[in-house]
């Protein structure tokens, strides 16, 4: 009975064991997210549009300083309404796929303050996503 009694508590207390390594390894590795940073291209409240040269220098230095892992840029064509009016302006869109952690955050906000200041823009949108990240690698 004795020998029942402590294979059970040995299984018990293996069992615990088990689920707080479990837990805890969970808890020590962030949640991934999608991050989007749309950067409109005009310029100086739309009285000038950023040149190509502008962006890219401004990709180099603020964004590929930032995240030398990797992005992506895309562009597109951003709309909005103002009263009866619809306006639109070309636009960059920022990709980034990260773990969501303070770090990313922070700079992600860094990149959206520069190009604010830059540029002279009232905002920059970001959208953030939670991604389920799986890396394929190949021999």
């Amino acid at each position: 009975m004795i020998a029942g009694k402590n294979m059970k508590t040995r299984y018990l207390s293996l069992a615990v064991l088990f689920s707080l390594l479990l837990a805890t390894g969970c808890a020590s590795q962030p949640e991934w997210a999608r991050y989007e940073l749309c950067f409109g291209l005009s310029a100086d409240s739309g009285n000038t549009r950023i040149s190509d040269e502008q962006w890219q220098e401004f990709r180099d230095h603020e964004i590929s300083s930032r995240f030398p892992d990797g992005y992506t840029v895309t562009p597109g064509t951003g709309y909005w309404r103002n009263q009866a009016t619809t306006y639109s302006e070309p636009a960059e869109i920022l990709l980034v796929t990260a773990p969501d952690t303070t770090d990313t955050r922070k700079k992600l906000d860094e990149i959206a303050s520069a190009f604010a200041r830059k540029f002279i823009q009232d905002s920059v949108l970001e959208i953030k996503s939670p991604a389920n990240v799986e890396f394929h690698r190949y021999p």
